[in-house]
């Protein structure tokens, strides 16, 4: 003990008296450790993680299918993941043997205003048998019974853990309480356990009540529920999709309705699941870039410790002791690395969680985890066992007058090889990163120039909740107009409206549509369009251009003619050649005229191709749910408070539940392919940092072992230029060759990027060129600076030496 003890103390004063190989070698590997630790973190806890819910493993998610919906551009996206109604759920759970549990939820807001400010919050309509099913069991009072669900039973709630402690200070005696949700009293019957959200998204529910007495739950037309159920034993998937598919299909044609099934885990993590891995894999050659660079450091180090080494062994020291001291300074330094590694990593997992998107499921349960911390500590220990010990081993077959004699030239050409081979790989792999990282950035670039066909530019966007139970549709229109007659007066408002959906919103609605002198044959599907119904002013307030004819005003009212506003892009699918102005659409049995068409919006996104999108006036057809957009002179932080007074003003007990402004819901529209740019360039811009260090650390100790060698060659006439070329053609070998396979492997890498590309091909060759002329610059460059001051020296100061 008390020789290792020394060995360390030895080791200790030796990385001492070497401050910049030291720090370099430590915040490399901190870097490398961390960075991997971090990443993996998140795709742990997001895709590998069993579900918090009893026997995850035999959870399937069900859908609906729509097969012709596939070459629909509005509905393509979701034909495979249709919702159910709640009477076609209940139909099918009692016809269906494949399964011996199942459950169905959807979402569910709702006001309470039991406090001085109304109080919106989110939740779930849950079927009785949905939270038994999962194994959650509530953490005070009863789950739901199936006679909870019964239209004629007392209406029952259960609060959230993460509600029950905010707005009821966690008082147990919430249990048997009755809370006014929507003007209706539910009594409090359980305390779900926390953190318990069935999507892994956002917030947990806040408040849960039982699906089923609501009478939008009997309709069989309203497919909002989403479906889990839990495998029998002996059955497998295959078994329950073709029962689902024949049970869901009845007498259906089996090209227009089906069935999906998926393992539940899968389908909520799906769609994150090749991003993150794309950033483990980012995050992994990091990580054998800082091991290499690591390597080559202490390659080189050694190099100029061979005298060192020589001398000890002459004067008695044994071969076993120096290569046990090496590893001892190997294992520290990989350990201070390690350390360095270890806090990066539990900062970086806190970055990585708090700048994540929303869209990333369960990120709000991600924690370091030690497991992968343990496996790049120990990567950077054998990194620092294999070449820092590696030295001393090839001095053992090599006697110490041989090298103090300066005739170990042999073993300096076999370690300069390695280097320049280290070189290579370094540069490969940063060459990879770099070419994602540029790839990414410059689609990135692409997206945020994109044009979304309005002002987004002082944009303010206010969502209201209004109470059901107290809000019919005469009364639905006399609160927004007299709301919007009190915004409009507010200092610093240009203009004011509302519509059931503004862009960016993620708020969507498509109907199904027929063109006059078109009939929709019986095997075809009707044309869908995105439909919103809007309130006059609502165009010039959001800066739409008006294209043909006029956009709504007070005149487009109940009992008058039914009118339409439509987009460019629907105007050319049902008159391709001829103005729409005038013409006829008919939807939901009625048929409406066409009085104007505007502009092109991004509703969907900027990275989505406009899509087609009609308007009906908000006085014609249903106002429930409009959001107010207000078009300001001032910034949204300065008019948000007045907003709220004004709708207060009208109804106290109305809650604004969120106020934004447009370019910041146009910002969040692109947070995760913004994040995953972020994290891969600043991988990209690190792995740069350590190839340059590398190549000139590789250099730099090439020159400084060859010093006597540079002065005879220049005492001997040879030119500072000549000695420039041989060093740095020496090193551009290690350079040119890493480019090379980088490039080969980047081909084919940079594919897994192109769904995530927007504008750009993933074989981009703007972006190959500028990743390859950066590299052999920081190739020449960190080549040239220490041949460049090596053939400045003058031969007679080196020769006397």
């Amino acid at each position: 003990m008390q020789s290792l003890l020394q060995d360390i103390r030895y080791a200790l004063r030796t990385l001492r008296r070497r401050p910049a190989f030291t720090a370099v070698s430590v915040v490399t590997l901190g870097l490398g450790i961390g960075a991997a630790t971090a990443i993996f973190s998140v795709v742990d806890n997001v895709l590998l993680r069993p579900l918090p819910f009893r026997n995850p493993e035999t959870l399937v998610a069900a859908f609906r299918t729509y097969p012709a919906w596939r070459t629909d551009d509005i509905l393509r996206t979701s034909w495979d993941a249709i919702a159910w109604s709640y009477p076609k759920f209940r139909s099918w759970r009692e016809e269906q043997q494949s399964f011996s549990e199942s459950g169905a939820w959807a979402t569910w807001i709702t006001t309470i205003n039991s406090g001085d400010r109304p109080q919106v919050l989110t939740g779930l309509r849950v079927s009785p048998s949905l939270l038994p099913m999962l194994g959650v069991q509530p953490m005070i009072g009863r789950s739901f019974l199936p006679d909870d669900a019964l239209a004629s039973s007392p209406r029952v709630a259960m609060l959230g853990f993460e509600t029950w402690v905010s707005s009821f200070g966690a008082d147990r005696s919430v249990i048997g309480r009755a809370i006014p949700m929507d003007g209706t009293p539910y009594t409090i019957i359980g305390i779900v356990p926390p953190l318990t959200n069935l999507t892994g998204r956002g917030e947990p529910p806040a408040v849960w009540v039982a699906a089923g007495y609501h009478a939008a739950d009997q309709s069989p037309n309203n497919n909002q529920f989403r479906v889990v159920a839990r495998l029998a034993p002996g059955v497998s998937l295959r078994q329950a999709q073709l029962e689902t598919e024949r049970l869901v299909r009845g007498d259906e044609d089996p090209t227009k309705l089906g069935a999906r099934l998926a393992p539940w885990q899968h389908e909520q993590t799906k769609s994150a699941r090749t991003p993150l891995l794309i950033l483990l894999g980012a995050a992994g050659l990091l990580l054998a870039i800082a091991c290499g660079n690591v390597a080559m450091l202490l390659l080189g180090e050694a190099s100029g410790r061979e005298h060192e080494m020589a001398s000890r062994l002459a004067l008695g020291a044994g071969r076993g002791r120096l290569v046990r001291q090496l590893l001892t300074e190997s294992v520290v330094l990989a350990c201070l690395g390690g350390a360095s590694g270890i806090a990066l990593a539990f900062a970086g997992t806190r970055a990585l969680v708090a700048l994540a998107p929303p869209q990333i499921p369960r990120i709000y349960e991600v924690a370091t985890d030690l497991r992968v911390l343990a496996v790049s500590f120990s990567a950077a220990v054998l990194t620092g066992v294999l070449f820092g010990v590696a030295p001393a081993v090839s001095l053992l077959g090599t006697s110490p007058a041989t090298t103090l004699g300066g005739a170990s030239r042999s073993l300096s050409r076999r370690r300069g090889w390695l280097q320049r081979s280290l070189i290579a790989m370094e540069l490969a792999l940063c060459l990879v990163l770099l070419v994602g990282a540029g790839l990414l950035g410059k689609s990135l670039r692409l997206l945020t120039a994109v044009d979304p066909g309005f002002r987004v530019e002082h944009l303010l966007v206010a969502k209201v909740s209004l109470p059901r139970s107290q809000y019919d549709s005469t009364r639905t229109r006399q609160f927004y107009g007299d709301a919007i007659a009190r915004i409009e007066t507010l200092p610093g408002v240009e203009r004011v409206s509302a519509s059931s959906g503004a862009p960016f919103d993620l708020a969507t609605s498509s109907t199904g549509i027929e063109f006059e002198g078109r009939p929709v044959s019986a095997r075809e599907a009707m044309q869908e369009s995105e439909f919103r119904s809007v309130m006059p002013g609502y165009f010039e307030t959001i800066g739409v251009p008006l294209l043909a004819g006029r956009t709504f005003t007070a005149a487009d009212r109940a009992g008058a003619p039914r009118a339409l506003v439509i987009n460019a892009t629907l105007a050319r699918l049902g008159w391709p050649n001829e103005s729409a102005v005038g013409k006829r659409i008919r939807f939901s049995d009625e048929w409406f005229e066409v009085v104007g068409v505007v502009g092109d919006i991004r509703n969907a996104g900027l990275a989505a191709a406009p899509q087609a999108m009609l308007f009906a006036s908000a006085h014609q057809e249903s106002a429930t749910g409009l959001r107010f957009v207000v078009r300001t002179s001032t910034t949204v932080d300065v008019i948000a408070p007045a907003v709220r007074r004004a709708i207060a003003a009208v109804d106290p007990a109305v809650p604004v539940t969120a106020i934004d402004g447009m370019p910041a819901l146009v910002s969040r529209s692109i947070a995760e392919p913004r994040y995953r740019t972020a994290l891969i360039t600043l991988f990209g811009a690190v792995a740069a940092v350590l190839a340059t260090i590398g190549v000139y650390g590789v250099t730099a100790r090439a020159v400084t072992q060859q010093a006597r060698e540079i002065g005879i060659r220049v005492a001997l006439g040879s030119t500072a230029g000549a000695v420039i070329r041989l060093y740095v053609s020496r090193t551009m070998t290690g350079v040119v060759v890493g480019i090379v396979v980088g490039l080969i492997v980047a081909v084919v890498s940079s594919r897994v990027l192109a769904p995530y590309l927007f504008g750009v091909r993933a074989s981009d060759p703007m972006t190959f060129m500028g990743v390859l002329a950066l590299l052999l610059s920081v190739g020449v460059a960190a080549s040239w600076l220490p041949a460049h001051v090596a053939s400045r020296t003058n031969p007679a100061t080196v020769l006397r030496r």
